[in-house]
């Protein structure tokens, strides 16, 4: 966790600073000052006041320098800074054999930590009352299995790894809009994968299987792609996620 700033210390750095570099400072700062609309879950285990704050001038700094919204790999670095600024744990995943989740973190007074699968979209429409993730992960034995029962199995056992691995996927949606970026901090619970384990043999072999296998109105599906060898998650109901907070900043100027 870094040290606070003093004002004292960020003068005196400004103090130091070229004409240029300067006003690329007031246009951060100008960002930092954007109005912003803010709708956070009560009760959240995620959104608290502290993490909040950090995460929230991490959103307003990079749209200091650009008008889309963050990516994967923007939204990680910003997570687990606001993490470390709210005083908790952080461990990133960096061995290849954890391939299910991207960071541990255990919030101050938690025995365990949680471990968190990081994504973000901004595709272009983008529906407000389903999540889409285009990779969950990858499965190259797609391409490899022929038996009917074969693929029922790895089916059913890539997803028990992956209940077993990860405790949750933490999804930033940004929507832009001439109006601003509306932002959406989405948490799909693992434990929606539980009826996969009855999956059945027939079912398995759909290209696309809907969860539950036996509801006439699955709360999401699963795409199996041959092609790119990968697990997509489509449908995915907002209704059966938790929304830990919203934000709208509106356009700098």
């Amino acid at each position: 966790m870094n040290a606070p700033v003093s004002r004292a210390d960020l003068m005196r750095k400004l103090d130091a600073l070229g004409a240029q570099e300067i006003t690329v400072v007031n246009e951060f700062v100008d960002s930092l000052l954007t109005p912003v609309t803010e709708d956070l879950l009560a009760g959240s285990w995620l959104t608290t006041p502290d993490w909040s704050e950090a995460f929230l001038a991490r959103l307003r700094a990079h749209h200091a320098l650009s008008r889309e919204p963050l990516s994967t790999t923007q939204f990680e670095a910003a997570f687990e800074a606001a993490c470390e600024a709210a005083g908790w744990m952080v461990d990133s995943s960096t061995s290849a054999t954890q391939r299910f989740y991207d960071t541990a973190i255990a919030p101050p007074g938690t025995l365990l930590s949680k471990r968190i699968s990081l994504k973000a979209s901004s595709a272009k429409g983008m529906s407000k009352s389903y999540v889409h993730i285009s990779k969950l992960t990858e499965a190259a034995w797609i391409q490899d299995v022929r038996k009917l029962a074969d693929r029922q199995d790895r089916i059913v056992e890539l997803f028990r790894e992956y209940r077993a691995a990860c405790d949750g996927i933490i999804m930033l949606r940004g929507f832009p809009s001439a109006a601003g970026v509306y932002y959406e901090l989405v948490e799909i619970p693992t434990s929606l994968f539980a009826p996969i384990d009855r999956l059945d043999i027939k079912t398995a072999q759909q290209p696309t299987i809907p969860v539950p296998t036996d509801s006439g109105e699955p709360y999401l599906k699963i795409r199996i792609d041959r092609s790119d060898a990968k697990i997509t998650l489509t449908g995915i109901r907002l209704a059966v996620c938790s929304v830990h907070g919203r934000w709208t900043l509106e356009p700098q100027g």
